[in-house]
């Protein structure tokens, strides 16, 4: 494969900014491939750039090379963020399920509403002697038998 070649098969994941520099004085170049992903990659480390400092001779040995091991890495990258993100909806989808199950069954063995005994009825009063009184009041604190009506709270 050509350089240009294995350039176009980075880009077809992302758009591509190189920059090219050189120091006189060392004799060597620096070559920053810098990938911009598209909007649906998510995975941060898809935009980590690749940096390759050598020698004019050496790039003309190796470049093609280290792009394309650059290359390679960046698509098993991708696709293993693409696996993550699958298994994480399956998950997502699966809890969501589980709490809607959950919410039905809790529904369908809730108790019936439980029926309630109505308040007496309070009768007018009429001619209430002091008796009278007296004997609701013993009623009221006498303790109950099972099964009556009303209850000795404070006992």
């Amino acid at each position: 494969m050509t350089m240009f070649e294995e350039l176009y098969a980075l880009a077809t994941s992302a758009t591509l900014t190189m920059t090219v520099s050189a120091d006189e004085k060392s004799g060597r170049l620096t070559v920053n491939v810098i990938p911009k992903p598209r909007k649906d990659a998510v995975e941060p480390a898809l935009a980590q750039p690749l940096s390759l400092s050598a020698t004019p001779q050496e790039f003309d040995t190796g470049f093609i090379e280290a792009l394309r091991g650059y290359r390679e890495v960046r698509h098993s990258l991708a696709q293993q963020a693409e696996a993550t993100k699958e298994v994480i909806e399956a998950a997502k989808a699966a809890s969501v399920k589980k709490a809607s199950d959950a919410t039905v069954k809790a529904s369908a063995t809730k108790p019936a509403a439980v029926a309630t005994k109505p308040a007496p009825v309070s009768e007018p009063l009429g001619d209430v002697d002091d008796d009278d009184v007296l004997a609701t009041q013993d009623a009221a604190s006498a303790p109950v038998a099972a099964g009556g009506g009303t209850y000795d709270l404070f006992g």
